[in-house]
């Protein structure tokens, strides 16, 4: 049942946000296909369950407020006490526990339903239905909608979804307020778009600009807010949002011409009617014609953003989305609860505060049909990228507009000096693993150079083995050579102290440590004259086992595998923070050196994007392919 689900499973959640989630889809979607297919349930479903539930209540697999995990605990228990009477038994899976089941991925990922409703969900009434009934929990600010069929207004189109005539909403000019952020416009356009509006919308309306001169003072319901010259145009932005008294906002950026194209009352609807979206925009045209949808898919991981303009799921005509490129409505009360960031101004502004919202878990929704005007799409240049990178720590920016942005360690802030610091909570950056690899290509260069023989050992031939290189959470590099060789190696004193290296006697004719900048790389000699290439079929002991690391081959153990294996003990295919990082026990040494494989420290700063508790504890790809959707 759970391989026949796997289709399903990426037809339904193509990029669920952790192993948890996963995890999670993959039983619900087993389930209601077992439902509707009849399937048994038998004692290996009984068992993945046991596996959800501690996953779910693992305080390291599972990040969220405590009550919050508990009561998705007992939605899983309260399952699984109904199934577990009934393991090794054949029975037909009850529609109950689907449903139950398939709630808990809904509350884990609100974009994700997979719940047959029983009520009408959808953006609008059909005109045979009557008036919408109130909703209980739902306050509207906005009258529901009502679609008249795919005739009506023929061949255009421009009209169908039309507001229902109801008495029970407030008047929308305390509703929301429109705010120019027009530092940068002339005042003929700022007079131009407080009029277009005000055809459209009796709402309140704030322009923040640079100068009142030439403003048009007799604008009905029209503040004017001059920010100073030494005024931080962020913080003056928050002050004036903070003062407004309607529950919602619309911030105007980039406005050029506005109608009844752009329909406020539809965003305010999507944002009364769906709780878990805070942000609504729509799309935009712009002065040369072009139209473009707005929505942006944004991922950070690793040091690296990715932007791409698209949609995983939609939900009443709108598309989820992680940034938008257009005007958009949103809360008050968010944008008081996540202010816009000191010192940021324009686009660099905008894409920090959604990149903010994300993270917050905020949601937010672009409506195409709701059709904005603008002066021109918004283009990043590499100054504006070079500023997020800063804030956000991103050495690789791929943009929506597919032009790829690459910065130093140098430029955006990031030091190497102290890298156990770094790796007790956070990936190694990239930058910092290349200063490793750097050194360690000093070693391997000199080894073959003098036709020394050394393999990669430990934590570097486990790297290696299972990821092709360095561990991102590794703090140095290991070697093994043969004793005999012990002097011709302190030769390479020679090659590596112009080069900021050097090579100490640690253990007097055991081992040697190569001192460089931020890091350190160990080389142990051994006593038996020979390598592991002994264990090699007697045709190939001349031909040493390599492996791939950092972008070269490099010799290996003779069967790199089952050397990581016994050296690192049970789970080694499991990952693990260095071992400087952590206390373990008697036990967990006896199983090869660690209590916990699989489980990462508690991360610092939980917001950051390569804190290594967000990646999982297994599998390769999320960290040399962290943005490959298979």
């Amino acid at each position: 049942v759970m391989l026949q689900a796997l289709a399903i499973v990426k037809q339904k959640c193509p990029r669920p946000r952790s192993n948890i989630g996963k995890l999670f889809v993959l039983i619900v979607v087993s389930i209601v296909y077992s439902y509707y297919t009849t399937a048994k349930i038998n004692l290996m479903d009984i068992s993945i369950l046991h596996k959800v539930k501690e996953a779910i209540t693992s305080q390291e697999n599972f990040n969220s407020k405590e009550s919050y995990r508990k009561q998705l605990a007992e939605m899983i228990s309260s399952v699984l006490r109904e199934i577990q009477p009934l393991g090794g038994n054949k029975s037909i899976i009850n529609e109950e526990w689907a449903n139950k089941l398939a709630a808990v991925v809904e509350k884990l990922d609100p974009r994700i339903s997979l719940l047959e409703k029983s009520t009408w969900d959808y953006s609008a009434r059909l005109k045979k239905m009557g008036p919408a009934p109130k909703s209980p929990g739902i306050k509207r600010h906005v009258c529901p909608e009502v679609y008249f069929g795919n005739q009506y207004n023929h061949p255009w189109n421009q009209h169908g979804m039309e507001p229902e005539q109801c008495d029970y909403v407030p008047a929308f000019k305390t509703v929301l307020t429109a705010v120019l952020p027009a530092t940068r416009w002339t005042s003929e356009r700022v007079n131009f778009i407080a009029g277009q509006i005000r055809l459209s919308y009796d709402i309140p309306i704030v322009a923040i600009v640079a100068s009142k001169a030439g403003i048009d003072k007799n604008i009905k319901n029209f503040a004017i807010k001059e920010i100073g010259k030494d005024d931080d145009e962020a913080v003056f932005m928050n002050e004036v949002i903070g003062d407004i008294k309607t529950p919602y906002v619309l911030l105007a950026t980039n406005m050029m011409h506005f109608n009844n194209q752009s329909s406020l009352q539809r965003l305010v609807r999507v944002l009364d009617e769906i709780k878990h979206v805070q942000v609504a925009g729509g799309s935009a045209r712009d002065l040369e014609g072009f139209w473009i949808n707005g929505c942006i898919q944004q991922r950070m991981a690793i040091y690296e953003a990715v932007y791409a303009m698209g949609y995983y799921y939609s939900k009443f005509e709108c598309m989820y989305c992680d940034d938008l490129l257009t005007p958009f409505v949103t809360t008050v009360q968010l944008i008081k609860d996540m202010p816009f960031t000191k010192g940021l101004k324009d686009k660099v502004l905008f894409r920090d505060w959604f990149a903010t919202v994300k993270i917050s878990g905020s949601l937010t929704l672009s409506c195409p049909d709701v059709m904005f005007y603008v002066s021109e799409h918004p283009r990043m240049t590499e100054e504006e990228w070079k500023t997020m990178a800063q804030i956000w720590h991103l050495e690789k920016i791929s943009s929506y507009d597919e032009n790829v942005y690459t910065f130093s360690c140098e430029s955006i802030g990031i030091t190497c000096t102290n890298p156990l610091n770094i790796i007790s909570s956070y990936l190694l950056p990239p930058c910092c693993k290349s200063i490793m690899e750097k050194y360690m290509s000093y070693i391997v260069d000199y080894g073959r150079d003098n036709n020394l023989p050394f393999e990669l050992q430990s934590g570097s031939a486990l790297g290696a083995m299972k990821m092709g290189g360095y561990l991102p959470w590794d703090y140095d590099t290991d070697f093994v050579f043969e004793c005999k060789d012990f002097n011709k190696w302190m030769e390479a004193n020679k090659v590596l102290r112009p080069k900021g290296c050097n090579l100490i006697v640690i253990g007097q004719n055991k081992y040697m440590q190569m001192n460089c900048h931020y890091f350190f790389l160990e080389l142990y000699c051994h006593t038996y004259n020979t390598t592991s290439q002994q264990y090699l079929p007697e045709a190939y002991q001349n031909m040493p086992t390599t492996i791939k690391y950092a972008n070269r081959t490099v010799v290996s153990s003779a069967n790199p595998g089952l050397h990581s294996r016994n050296r690192i003990g049970f789970d080694n295919l499991k990952h693990a923070a260095h071992w400087r990082t952590l206390k373990v026990t008697k036990e967990g040494a006896a199983r090869g050196g660690y209590d916990n494989p699989g489980r990462w420290n508690k991360c610092k700063d939980s917001k950051h994007h390569s804190c290594l508790d967000k990646y999982p504890g297994d599998g390769s790809l999320p960290f040399v392919r962290p943005f490959l959707n298979l």
